[in-house]
C-alpha cells in the first residue's frame, strides 16, 4: 500500500493517515423490513491539525439512472487513535443515536466494534450496537457495518467498496 502522507498531519493520526479525503461510490445492504436495497455513499475523513480525525458519512438513496434521490442515513464523529494501535470513535447518527466504538489499527484494516450505546426516545430503530470494518483493498476503502437492535440480532447491514475522490490535506488552526 503506498500513498503520500501530508506533512501538516499530525503524528497521533499516521496510523489512520490513509483513509484522510473523500470516498464515495454505491453500497448493497439488507435489513428485516428493508429486505436488500442499494444506495449511495459518501464518507469524508478530515484534519484540522490536532489527536482526533473527524468523519462524516452520507447515504442516500438512488433513483433509477443511479443519481441521489433522498437521504437514507447520515452520521458524524470523532476518530481518537492512540499509540497501541487501538482507536477510539464517537459517532452520531441522524436517526437518533450516539456510540462510541473501540478498535484495532492493524496496518491498513481497523476493525471497531460498539462500547456504549444511547438513543433518544423518538430514535428511528432500537438500535442496540454494532460492528464496523475500515479496510484499504487496493486503493479503495472497504467499509461494513453490522447492526443489531432489540429486536434483530447483529447481522450485516450495509456493505461497500468506495473509490477515493478527493485527497484531504491535513491543516493546521
Amino acid at each position: 500500500m503506498n500513498f503520500d502522507i501530508d506533512k501538516t498531519v499530525n503524528p497521533q493520526l499516521l496510523g489512520l493517515a490513509w483513509m484522510l479525503g473523500t470516498w464515495e461510490g454505491e453500497a448493497n445492504g439488507n435489513w428485516p423490513g428493508l429486505g436488500d436495497f442499494h444506495i449511495g455513499v459518501r464518507i469524508d475523513f478530515s484534519s484540522n491539525g490536532t489527536r482526533y480525525m473527524h468523519y462524516i458519512c452520507q447515504t442516500y438513496w438512488l433513483d433509477d439512472d443511479n443519481n441521489p434521490s433522498k437521504p437514507f442515513s447520515m452520521e458524524t464523529g470523532f476518530w481518537f487513535p492512540h499509540d497501541d494501535a487501538t482507536v477510539d470513535v464517537v459517532m452520531a447518527d441522524a436517526d437518533g443515536w450516539m456510540e462510541n466504538y473501540k478498535g484495532t489499527i492493524k496496518g491498513a484494516k481497523i476493525e471497531l466494534t460498539s462500547d456504549v450505546v444511547a438513543r433518544i426516545d423518538t430514535a428511528d430503530e432500537p438500535y442496540t450496537g454494532g460492528q464496523r470494518l475500515y479496510g484499504n483493498v487496493n486503493g479503495q476503502l472497504l467499509w461494513t457495518w453490522d447492526c443489531a437492535t432489540t429486536d434483530v440480532p447483529i447481522q450485516p447491514f450495509i456493505w461497500a467498496t468506495l473509490n477515493h475522490t478527493a485527497v484531504e490535506v491535513g491543516s493546521a488552526l
